[in-house]
């Protein structure tokens, strides 16, 4: 409710300081303590001099200076040094003598730093508290001769207190700029999030309508006209049908993924798996029906210690990455890497721009933009990479030389595999064509 929102609101603010105090601590104790020092300085010329109230203004100075040297790294309120400096230097008029300048000094620091330092109750306590040091000033202030030189002390004080003033009236103005750039950054990470839940529903709803209308086409056909359809024809259409409800599982396993990754709640089982029998069967489903060159370079004796289920999901969304991305030829190759194996997965495409390296990785993120975006929800690069250092391992880009890119990333390799093949993809003389689409 709005008006249950507003007092919430409002009781919060009685707890919130205008500034942090632990973003203030060092500069606001370094500045007290070097007024103090001057304050100090001031109280030993009087005592060289003869004034009897020397001693006294000297000490109470040091003290505080040592308090604001330990409170520089310590602390999480404004309410301890600003209580210790009006509870010294109300003694120091008390038995010195009274003088309306040093108090009124005091005073407007021991306001300003309430008002800016503590939350709305403390501040008020705070300067009601610095108000009850007339009592005494005003009982016994008469009573007492001011002390001889005050006039120094009068300026130092008020120099002092405006130094002090003036640092939290600085930190104020930067405390408030900074605050307005996180709001700022808060409201464009809101507009994103919103601009990104829009776009992931508009591509989400895109990606299931197509396979979704394509399966419902053809099955109408086939329930109309199979007696008079071609048995070729109706294999081919089951095909189809077949390929499609396949890109709704894996568009779906990638949606699902997503918030147990998040949580770290993942479940793996690894296995003693063959990496060249999984690389062959998920490329073979990838590139069905096409006319790219593959390649695959992976010893038959490797084995890897991997969940396969997830294993094949990262071959998955690299081969698609590199089938709607790449060029004619793709290349699958790997090389042992001590107790891990890296796997590469290379094509001849275009490659990717400097700028848009680290952006492929983020959710819904993909290289072409706008009107030319590829199908694909811009989940399949960053589910790749969290699922590869959810095993152990990691996920990567390089460019490949002249043009390309590549994808690498590692698994486990199973400690009594055999060696692996060791392939120079800067060479495609070195890489054997296994079998080729189309």
């Amino acid at each position: 409710m709005p008006g249950s929102q507003s007092m919430a609101t409002t009781e919060s603010a009685r707890f919130r300081a205008a500034i942090q105090y632990v973003e203030v601590r060092r500069s606001f104790n370094t500045v007290r303590a070097l007024a103090n020092a001057l304050i100090a300085a001031v109280g030993a010329y009087m005592w060289v001099e003869g004034a009897e109230a020397g001693p006294l203004i000297v000490s109470a100075s040091i003290f505080i200076v040592l308090h604001a040297v330990w409170a520089r790294t310590r602390g999480v309120s404004a309410l301890a040094p600003l209580l210790i400096d009006a509870s010294v230097m109300g003694v120091v008029s008390v038995f010195r003598g009274y003088t309306g300048a040093l108090q009124g000094a005091e005073f407007v620091y021991l306001v300003t730093g309430a008002v800016l330092l503590l939350p709305l109750r403390k501040a008020s306590l705070t300067v009601l508290f610095g108000v009850l040091w007339a009592i005494p000033m005003t009982l016994l202030g008469p009573l007492i001769e001011p002390a001889s030189m005050a006039e120094w002390l009068d300026v130092t004080a008020i120099v002092a207190s405006a130094a002090i003033v003036a640092q939290l009236l600085y930190s104020t103005g930067r405390a408030l700029h900074e605050a307005e750039e996180r709001h700022r950054h808060a409201l464009d990470a809101e507009k994103r999030a919103v601009e990104l839940k829009d776009e992931f529903v508009s591509m989400v709803s895109h990606e299931l309508r197509t396979p979704l209308t394509s399966i419902g086409g053809f099955a109408d056909t086939l329930r109309e006209s199979w007696a008079n359809l071609p048995a070729k024809e109706v294999d081919e259409f089951l095909l189809i049908m077949r390929g499609e409800a396949n890109h709704l599982s894996n568009l779906v396993e990638d949606i699902l993924v997503i918030p147990r990754l998040e949580a770290g709640q993942l479940r793996l089982e690894p296995i003693e798996i063959s990496l060249r029998r999984e690389a062959f069967e998920v490329a073979r489903l990838v590139f069905a029906g096409t006319t790219r060159e593959l390649q695959v370079d992976i010893s038959a004796d490797i084995t890897v210690v991997a969940d396969p289920n997830r294993l094949r999901q990262i071959f998955r969304n690299l081969l698609e990455n590199a089938r709607k991305y790449g060029g004619d030829q793709v290349l699958i190759a790997g090389e042992e890497t001590g107790d891990t194996y890296k796997v590469v997965i290379a094509d001849n495409g275009p490659g990717i721009p400097v700028e848009d390296r680290d952006r492929i990785f983020e959710h819904f993120e993909q290289a072409v933009k706008g009107d030319t975006r590829s199908e694909g929800v811009g989940l399949g690069l960053p589910i790749a990479r969290k699922l590869a250092r959810a095993m152990g391992g990691d996920l990567w880009f390089e460019p490949r030389f002249p043009t390309g890119a590549q994808f690498l990333f590692t698994v486990e390799l199973n400690p009594s595999t055999g060696s692996a093949v060791v392939t120079d993809l800067s060479d495609d003389s070195n890489v054997t064509p296994i079998w080729k689409t189309g």
